[in-house]
């Protein structure tokens, strides 16, 4: 089934639903709140998605890329199968996805110093409040990696006691068993705890995941503020069932000749303070501490282990306050991040440190009439040094920002910003580069967005447009002269200039108190515009893709849901003179239900419901086959 992504906008335009129910009445927009472990009160000039606790639960989703495939402008590379090491795509980017968009937890960064994706599966469905999506750059405020965007994830303070176990069987032999607690210890402290296991054969063969995973948070509250300490533990197993021949997955789409595979252990400490100081000034502090080790293999006589060291301080100073003008607010900050990296293998060793220091501060001011202007600076350093090779480099960049956001009435919001973009390239990068490149030059580019939301409470429709400029974009091209040539080719390399741009529409409806529907449709122009390849689109990103989902509530307790994403067709990865056939389009259906009744709830969800056969990963000659249908069921109690 193929759905068309035109028809798909026009179910989701006002004049279909005008047989809702509007007994509510027009609802003042709220302001958006963008954090980054720092409340900001002050309206953003962002295209901007929030997914709620309620719409986490409705969906019935059992981990966090679920929760994300159908959201505007977003497409998900899942080439492993266990949801884990999945690159996150925000404006376009195809293979270097991972490393353009930036994932945090209430602040801290998810992403690796590596080319590695971030550990999506290290924030279990049930510790999560809410999802931040920030479309677009994010330079200023965040820093490295949010080229793209970013995904903020705002975990749970539960406000009273509570505990949750968890139960979930499914297909591939899918088992898994997590829960969670909540204790007031008395005196302003309190303690939160969670842990998951679960184990998977998955679709493909040679495939089998087991993961691991435990949480605790020490938190103090007091009158003027707050701090916590938070110790995380990841075992992460997996076996790579890797790419199939064109052949080999026509005769089985199932098998795999592979033998690779990676175990890795993760430990994060955390410790995190706000304090207020006055009526005006807030201050906030941020250390993180995080030590991974792996050891796997490619293949017998390839093996490799692999360490990563990753220490970050951030110290904030908020102040709010009225000038002549009206409400102000002014943020400043300090980011100091420090990686240590090692992979020792019998072709080669890569040892590398890079250091990233960067002051930052953002201003944003009230002009009255609904009228916001938001500006801001970063300065940005970065150390490398390679213990391999001697060599060590120092670069630095400045990014500025300036938007303006226009609450014309209760129901409309314009916005429109302009931003810097910067990526440095990581040690991974540095470390696998031609012969006669020492470092990497930073990516660099120019951010435009513009956008109207309307929403009176019943309903809310958004339009977006974008404009992204990069100057020697990071990428891997498989056919550079490598470290290793003759032998093989293969580095790292600065593209020429590379254009993004593109519009999303979105739409939400309450149709009846029972019964919603919502979608969007994302157009996404991703090109070369320079160098051989001018003109050329950039593999692996499809124009156009789109969803629409509908909740609706059969019986007191018992939610329905039901969502297609449909992904349109695209040039296979390395295909950058765009000479191949391109990769087909298809739309997955997704259906689930949940049921709550007093302290019991369930939950099934049934992924690609109609069996559709599609590839997650592919190249002219290689695929990663996605999985048919998947079901998964889930019961959970609540003390």
């Amino acid at each position: 089934m193929k759905l068309s992504p035109l028809a798909l906008a026009i179910a989701l335009t006002p004049g279909l639903a005008l047989a809702a129910d509007e007994s509510s009445s027009s609802a003042q927009l709220p302001p958006m709140v963008i954090t980054r472990a720092t409340n900001l009160k002050a309206p953003t000039p962002a295209s901007v998605a929030v997914i709620d606790r309620e719409q986490i639960e409705t969906s019935a989703s059992s981990d966090l890329l679920d929760v994300l495939r159908s959201q505007a402008g977003l497409q998900i590379r899942d080439t492993m199968g266990d949801g884990n090491r999945a690159a996150i795509s925000l404006r376009g980017f195809g293979e270097n996805a991972a490393n353009n968009t930036l994932v945090l937890v209430d602040g801290r960064r998810l992403n690796q110093p590596t080319l590695a994706s971030a550990d999506l599966n290290s924030v279990p469905l049930a510790n999560i409040e809410r999802i931040e999506i920030i479309r677009g750059a994010g330079t200023v405020l965040y820093g490295d990696q949010a080229v793209g965007g970013v995904i903020n994830i705002i975990t749970r303070t539960p406000s009273s006691n509570e505990a949750y176990v968890e139960a979930s069987r499914g297909s591939h032999d899918h088992e898994a068993f997590r829960g969670h607690l909540h204790q007031q210890l008395g005196g302003g402290f309190s303690l939160y705890a969670s842990g998951e296991t679960r184990s998977n054969d998955n679709y493909r063969d040679h495939n089998n995941a087991d993961y691991s995973n435990a949480f605790a948070r020490l938190r103090y509250e007091h009158d003027n503020g707050h701090v916590f300490y938070e110790y995380q533990t990841v075992d992460d197993e997996l076996l790579f069932p890797n790419a199939l021949s064109l052949a080999q997955r026509r005769q089985d789409r199932k098998q795999s000749s592979s033998q690779s595979w990676n175990d890795s252990k993760s430990q994060v400490h955390r410790l995190a303070l706000e304090q207020r100081l006055s009526e005006v000034w807030s201050a906030h502090l941020d250390y993180s501490h995080s030590d991974q080790d792996g050891v796997g293999s490619f293949g017998p006589g390839a093996e490799f282990t692999q360490g990563t060291r990753i220490e970050t301080i951030s110290p904030r100073l908020t102040a709010r306050f009225d000038s002549p003008l009206g409400r102000a607010e002014w943020l400043l900050g300090h980011d100091h991040i420090t990686s240590d990296y090692e992979y020792l293998a019998s072709w080669g060793d890569t040892l590398a440190q890079q250091t990233l220091r960067d002051w930052y501060t953002q201003f944003s001011q009230d002009l009255g009439n609904g009228l916001n202007l938001v500006i801001g600076y970063r300065a940005s350093e970065a150390d490398d040094e390679s213990t391999a090779s001697s060599r060590a480099h120092r670069d630095r960049e400045g990014s500025s920002s300036i938007g303006l956001s226009w609450q014309a009435n209760e129901q409309t919001r314009v916005f429109i910003r302009r931003e810097d973009v910067l990526r440095w390239a990581n040690v991974d990068e540095n470390g696998f580069t031609s012969p006669d490149v020492t470092f990497l030059k930073p990516q660099t580019g120019e951010s435009w967005e513009s956008g109207v939301e309307w929403n009176d409470g019943i309903q809310q429709y958004r339009l977006t447009v974008y404009r992204l400029e990069l100057e020697d974009e990071l990428m891997y091209d498989p056919d550079a002269i490598g470290p290793y040539s003759p032998w093989s080719n293969g580095a790292n390399i600065n593209l020429d200039k590379t254009l993004r741009k593109g519009v999303l529409i979105e739409a939400e409806r309450q149709l009846t108190s029972d019964l919603s529907i919502g979608g969007q449709y994302s157009f996404t122009d991703s090109e070369y515009r320079d160098g051989s390849f001018k003109g050329n689109d950039v593999p692996w990103v499809s124009r156009h893709s789109a969803s629409a989902h509908m909740s609706y509530e059969i019986l007191p307790g018992l939610r329905s849901y039901v969502e297609a994403v449909y992904t349109g067709k695209r040039y296979y990865s390395g295909d950058d003179a765009n000479i191949q056939q391109k990769a087909g389009s298809y739309t997955l259906v997704n259906a689930a239900l949940a049921y709550e009744y007093r302290q019991f709830n369930t939950k099934l969800r049934i992924n690609n419901l109609t069996g559709k056969r599609y590839d997650a990963f592919a190249t002219a000659a290689s695929r990663y086959p996605a999985p048919e249908e998947e079901v998964q069921l889930s019961v959970g109690y609540r003390f």
